[in-house]
């Protein structure tokens, strides 16, 4: 993990509009988990080949292109083959700060986002939440994944991600926002935080300090 970890760079920049983020990734077999950024992502492939998963589509991005995925559409990109591909991320900053979630959602979809925000823990409680939407937990479980390409547990955690990431941009403790987003400890926000951009919290932390 902290090979992966220096092979990435991180910085905000300050602009009329608002904050920029922007993530560089040198050449690796960079896979992230299922996940969905607050603003638009705007990625260039520098390098190598990677496969790029969305919700109801799958397409491969080779060096040169540039992709833009939009604010709240759950996505991941991992590697076409064992040469990894690089890359730089830039983030544009949403009309209102983390509002952003994928817009594909039913009344049913909403229903269960809603329920998971409320969670004080980390623990999904699928069958609790299904039987709140008066629907059976098999259902609930296919209705979200096929309108989010997420599982319930992986969005409830991106939730909670974005949550530590709003603490940590207005300078919170890594173990603070870590506690209050709902992780069990640090390390356990630092494993999924990693796993999901492709950073630390630290380095996150970091990044908007430097611009406070």
């Amino acid at each position: 993990m902290r090979t992966a970890l220096a092979r990435t760079s991180f910085a905000v920049s300050a602009t009329g509009s608002g904050r920029i983020e922007t993530i560089a990734g040198a050449r690796h077999a960079w896979r992230f988990r299922p996940h969905f950024h607050a603003g638009d992502e705007v990625v260039q492939v520098l390098a190598g080949r990677a496969r790029l998963r969305l919700p109801d589509a799958c397409r491969e991005v080779v060096a040169g292109n540039t992709v833009v995925v939009p604010a709240g559409v759950i996505h991941r990109f991992e590697p076409v083959d064992g040469s990894g591909w690089a890359f730089s991320s830039r983030f544009v900053p949403p009309a209102a700060n983390d509002a952003a979630t994928p817009g594909a959602l039913d009344a049913l979809g909403v229903q269960a986002m809603a329920l998971l925000a409320e969670r004080a823990s980390l623990r999904t409680d699928v069958e609790a939440i299904a039987q709140a939407c008066a629907v059976s937990a098999g259902h609930l479980a296919r209705a979200f994944r096929r309108a989010t390409g997420s599982s319930l547990h992986n969005f409830h955690l991106l939730l909670a991600l974005h949550e530590a990431k709003a603490r940590l941009r207005h300078h919170a403790s890594i173990v603070e926002a870590a506690l209050d987003a709902g992780f069990y400890d640090q390390a356990h926000l630092n494993r999924e935080f990693v796993r999901t951009f492709g950073l630390t919290p630290a380095a996150f932390r970091a990044g908007w300090a430097r611009v406070a």
